[in-house]
């Protein structure tokens, strides 16, 4: 059997174009899956965007709140900036939402409950303080009772400045952990 030049012209033709084929369909199925990958790069990003904001905010939040709570333990005196609101323990100012609300989309369950510990210590510790204010300007120092008063007064209120400053710092190692978790192996640091 003999190829005729026409058979082996129509051969070649038709081996070009099974290689154009094949290559037009692997440049598709390529840049399909680089888009794919591109995507996906991107939305793990956004999320750890979202999620780096929201423990910053948790961050700059819980250092606010502790910096305000250590002052009104040194001054032994609530700061007036703070409003009657946040003394109601079911009150949750929309800062305090926001927060919560982004930590729970964005990272995990453990770092919710110890920002909501946290904050909640903190409460605790303003009220303890402000009562030592009330018992200390009732008393003005110079009462026997009075000194009594503030004698039961100032470890209560010890006692809950340091465990808020407890809460915090686990907040804190929280906050850290939960930013480790969007880092890759390699760029974690030890």
């Amino acid at each position: 059997m003999t190829i005729s030049p026409v058979a082996l012209a129509l051969i070649g033709i038709g081996a070009t174009v099974l290689g154009a084929v094949l290559a037009m369909f692997s440049t598709l199925i390529s840049t399909r899956m680089t888009q794919r990958a591109t995507r996906d790069r991107e939305s793990d990003f956004k999320v750890w965007e979202r999620r780096a904001d929201a423990i910053e905010e948790a961050h700059r939040k819980m250092l606010a709140l502790g910096n305000a709570r250590d002052l009104a333990w040194q001054r032994r005196e609530v700061p007036t900036n703070l409003s009657p609101q946040g003394f109601d323990s079911g009150h949750q100012d929309e800062h305090f939402r926001l927060v919560v609300t982004k930590l729970m989309l964005y990272t995990t369950e453990e770092l919710v409950e110890a920002y909501q510990a946290s904050n909640a210590a903190f409460l605790k510790s303003i009220i303890a303080i402000q009562m030592l204010q009330l018992a200390l300007a009732e008393t003005g120092g110079s009462q026997a009772s009075g000194r009594q008063h503030i004698n039961l007064r100032a470890p209560v209120a010890a006692q809950a400045v340091k465990d808020s400053q407890a809460a915090d710092e686990r907040l804190a190692a929280a906050l850290r952990e939960s930013a480790l978790l969007g880092l890759a192996p390699e760029r974690q640091r030890r």
